[in-house]
């Protein structure tokens, strides 16, 4: 009996083998031959429009708006801009929203490697401080996210945008702030000064006349 026992586990572990050697073969035949490729040739690929035949990302994750219309169905292979494709809390390049800020110095402050410059200046109508400037330099960015966090107002956000390779280093620093807009608050905060100055003037007068 222990000699057909024996026999009887030795072909089953061929077959056992030579079965699992087969599925193993199978999937990989498969999906050699009939799924589409995942992996993107970038740059010499974009997955823009789906013009390119391997140039679709197989996913099933739902998009949030902006980009929710461009996924469709769940399991359907999703075509359109890459950064679109990104996660949801992907840090990209910074962004800034200038109206937003109010020059609160606390990007700058908690920046540990004084990537962001900052000036602003007080004008009429505008809470905090209108930005004279705002400066980022990528180059040095290790996109922690503490600049993010600690702006009270959302102006320094983080982008999807991922493309800053460059031949030139002073393309990656940035100004977000326009010479023209610079000059005008430059007025803008003249102006103010003028004002605040003749209004401290007659308050002045008023309590002397008293």
């Amino acid at each position: 009996m222990k000699f057909f026992d024996g026999i009887g586990a030795y072909f089953g572990n061929i077959y056992e083998s030579v079965t699992t050697i087969s599925m193993g073969m199978w999937i990989t035949f498969k999906t050699a031959l009939f799924e589409r490729k995942v992996t993107l040739q970038y740059p010499s690929h974009d997955i823009l429009d789906g013009q390119t035949k391997d140039a679709s990302i197989p996913s099933k994750k739902k998009l949030k708006p902006p980009f929710e219309p461009l996924l469709g169905a769940s399991q359907q292979n999703y075509k359109g801009p890459l950064n679109a494709a990104l996660a949801e809390r992907y840090r990209g390049l910074l962004g800034y929203d200038e109206l937003k800020c109010i020059s609160c110095l606390l990007c700058v402050v908690n920046c540990p490697i004084d990537v962001i410059r900052v000036k602003g200046v007080k004008i009429e109508g505008r809470k905090g401080k209108a930005p004279t400037t705002f400066r980022i330099d990528y180059s040095k960015c290790m996109f922690c996210g503490l600049c993010v966090e600690a702006c009270p107002t959302d102006a320094v956000f983080f982008t999807r945008r991922f493309e800053g390779a460059t031949f030139e280093y002073r393309t990656l620093i940035r100004e977000f702030i326009s010479p023209e807009l610079y000059l005008e608050r430059l007025q803008l905060a003249e102006v103010a000064k003028q004002k605040a100055k003749e209004k401290k003037m007659q308050k002045q007068k008023s309590e002397e006349k008293e």
